[in-house]
């Protein structure tokens, strides 16, 4: 047990540091394009005015030592979190608590998590060996009664309206489908280069944003192959992706600080929606509001349905990632450095304008992340003059990338998962 233990820290440590070596370099080569052409001076905007939350926003804490990232729900509303640790484990919240009633055993390093109607619960996890498989807990189950395999690296996972489970394989630059009742993958669909997550509307079509070459993957319901592809940002980095009941398509671009918008049955971005700092996830509710959590802002911005600009930006706890839209209306945020949840409620909060704490890594990427806000959006100070929108963009993408790798180490070194900065 102790080798395998090594092994797989060994394998998390190679994967963090290919990861990290790719972001330096992206880095570096945004800074000296964007020092060409901003040339002599860069203005230095003003902080961002405090402001009151309006409704009621809970912190639930999870636990010591466990590292929260997945979440889903199951058709009675218990709460499934899903704790990276080697152990493995899922904790379960029944309706109205705040603490585990239960631990649900699965595979190694559980992430991503997703729930069938029926209340079979899908987990993303690996064996002893650092197989990475898919583990299948019937409902009510306390333990996962069989495993999937799946090709290598993670994998995120979604379930149809009609109970199929979606998969989606970045190294394989597909996505993988498993019928409802199956406990094996029923067909597999090219995607482009690198998907990371894919978002089902109500008819059943799927949408996989393909973050390395930015764009996004449409496949309608039940086909083969993708009918076509959506440029949603090449520099992009887009990220997370959800379908409104209407079809609204919201797509969560890391580095531009935006989220792209398709119009129902549109083949091209319609409007782009400035948020904050590395939007990374993002969620519709039954209403059409959406909700993207600013990973270096640690808040959610929230846009109502149809709209053109957010409304409101809800404080969360430190690095917010997975959300879920639970049945009430109410949205759970899980924060992985905060390990922790934050509950907001259903429907407005009211207007928030967030400030990062001073000497902070937020802090340090704001005033460049306030630069790029070049091309309409949130009002706010931006370059001089002499800097074009195209340097802007250079500058808040690099400094995106700074702050995420200066944020990583800080975790790093007080022992947290590396893994937790991942964009998973």
């Amino acid at each position: 047990m102790p080798l395998r233990r090594a092994s797989a820290a060994a394998s998390e440590t190679h994967f963090q540091h290919r990861t990290n070596t790719r972001m330096r370099t992206a880095a570096t080569a945004l800074l000296a394009a964007a020092a060409l052409l901003l040339a002599p001076a860069v203005g230095v905007p003003a902080a961002a005015d405090d402001g009151t939350i309006k409704g009621t926003i809970e912190g639930t804490m999870i636990g010591n030592g466990v590292q929260p990232l997945g979440i889903a729900e199951g058709p009675d509303g218990t709460l499934y979190v899903s704790d990276y640790d080697w152990a493995g484990g899922i904790s379960v919240y029944p309706p109205g608590e705040t603490l585990p009633s239960r631990t649900i055993n699965a595979g190694r390093f559980p992430t991503s998590l997703a729930m069938t109607p029926d209340g079979t619960l899908y987990v993303a996890q690996s064996d002893d060996s650092g197989q990475a498989q898919i583990g299948v807990v019937g409902p009510g189950a306390d333990k996962a009664d069989l495993a999937i395999e799946v090709t290598s690296g993670r994998h995120w996972l979604t379930v149809a309206p009609d109970g199929s489970l979606y998969i989606v394989n970045p190294s394989e630059g597909s996505l993988s489908v498993v019928l409802p009742g199956d406990a094996w993958v029923k067909r597999t669909i090219q995607a482009g280069p690198n998907p990371v997550e894919v978002a089902l509307a109500k008819d059943g079509t799927a949408y996989a944003t393909n973050e390395l070459e930015g764009t996004v993957t449409v496949v309608p319901a039940g086909a083969p192959v993708p009918s076509h592809t959506i440029d949603v940002g090449a520099k992009a980095h887009p990220h997370g992706i959800a379908v409104a009941p209407d079809g609204t398509v919201y797509v969560a671009n890391i580095l531009t600080n935006e989220v792209a918008v398709i119009e129902p049955g549109g083949s091209s971005v319609a409007r782009r929606i400035r948020v904050g700092t590395a939007p990374q996830e993002v969620v519709a509710a039954p209403d059409g509001t959406a909700y993207v959590t600013n990973s270096l802002d640690d808040t959610v911005s929230v846009i109502p349905a149809g709209a053109s600009a957010a409304s409101d930006t809800v404080p969360t706890g430190d690095d917010p990632g997975r959300m879920l839209v639970r049945a009430d209306g109410t949205v759970v945020v899980v924060n992985r450095g905060g390990r922790s949840l934050t509950v907001i409620p259903a429907g407005p909060t009211g207007p928030v304008s967030h400030a990062p704490a001073e000497g902070s890594a937020d802090a340090a990427a704001a005033p460049q992340a306030a630069a790029a806000d070049s091309d309409g959006g949130t009002p706010g100070p931006g370059l001089p003059a002499v800097a074009a929108g195209t340097a802007a963009l250079l500058l808040a993408g690099a400094a995106t990338l700074v702050a995420v790798l200066r944020r990583r180490r800080l975790r790093n070194r007080a022992g947290s998962p590396a893994s937790a900065w991942t964009f998973e």
